[in-house]
């Protein structure tokens, strides 16, 4: 055992040592990446999520006959992401996908991200500028997340 970490020991030693320095550097440089988008962190606050809770509050008025709910999250805690997504305790949608919507910024702009949509399962990525995201915008969006959904349970149901 000696002689084969006396061979290999110092080699091992070299290319932890490089590892731990590799994943410092693209902490840093992750960190650097995720600076926050003051503009977006507006809308978010401002538009995008009270919106997303005004829609929690009418769901959860209907929520006691048709057991259909919906958590509001941000995702990932470095990201100024915020997402919208449907649950349900129906048996005839807990095979189906999740239907969830989520705002980020990118490269100055507001993408959405939807999620359990197309009859398919494929998501759909779309890009729009800030200017783009007003009330009304997010008011369809959602209506149409829940309404697409609803749809669907109709459907199941007929």
């Amino acid at each position: 055992m000696v002689r084969i970490d006396k061979e290999l020991g110092q080699l091992f030693d070299k290319l932890e040592k490089n590892l731990q320095e590799n994943k410092l550097a693209e902490d840093k440089e992750r960190k650097e990446k995720l600076v926050p988008d003051s503009e977006f962190g507006e809308l978010s606050d401002n538009i995008i999520q009270p919106i997303m809770f005004e829609y929690k509050k009418f769901l959860e008025t209907k929520g006691k006959r048709v057991l259909l709910s919906c958590i509001i999250e941000k995702p990932h805690p470095l990201l100024q992401d915020v997402s919208f997504e449907l649950r349900d305790s129906n048996l005839l949608s807990k095979y189906g996908s999740i239907p969830r919507i989520t705002f980020f910024p990118k490269d100055g702009r507001v993408h959405i991200f939807e999620e359990g949509t197309l009859g398919d399962g494929h998501p759909i990525e779309s890009s729009y500028n800030k200017n783009e995201i007003t009330e009304d915008f997010v008011r369809k969006r959602l209506t149409g997340l829940i309404k697409e959904y609803v749809d669907k349970l109709l459907n199941r149901l007929m």
